[in-house]
């Protein structure tokens, strides 16, 4: 008997995945992880995150699962993370997926529910 061959999308969940690595305009480092056509994970150190009226209370660590869809020119822009820290990341994969651009900021609030957000950061990674 032939066992029969696992559907298509198996395949593509089977592939493994690649994580660029890099860092933010802050200096700090930075990591997508990319499955197929997806970003399915991000981890960024913010050396500034600013909440009113408590101040700078940063370095603050995120590390999301993300379902960030890559466009078919590499495009990508999604919001990610739970509403009290709300990442928005835009950005490019080049051709090859070996390289991303883009920008990021995270809004969101503190357990007094005071608002709180970061600048726009950009990132390169590879």
């Amino acid at each position: 008997m032939v066992a029969a061959a696992p559907p298509p999308a198996a395949h593509v969940a089977a592939a493994p995945p690649l994580t660029l690595r890099g860092r933010t305009s802050e200096g700090a480092p930075m990591a997508l992880t990319v499955r197929g056509g997806r970003i399915v994970r991000v981890r960024v150190t913010l050396r500034r995150y600013v909440c009113v009226p408590e101040g700078d209370i940063a370095p603050l660590a995120v590390d999301d699962p993300a379902s960030g869809r890559i466009g078919a020119a590499g495009r990508f822009g999604f919001t990610t993370g739970p509403l009290s820290e709300r990442l928005r990341l835009d950005g490019r994969i080049a051709p090859g997926r070996r390289a991303a651009r883009g920008s990021l900021q995270l809004r969101g609030t503190i357990g007094t529910g005071d608002p709180c957000r970061s600048r726009r950061v950009t990132f390169s990674l590879a």
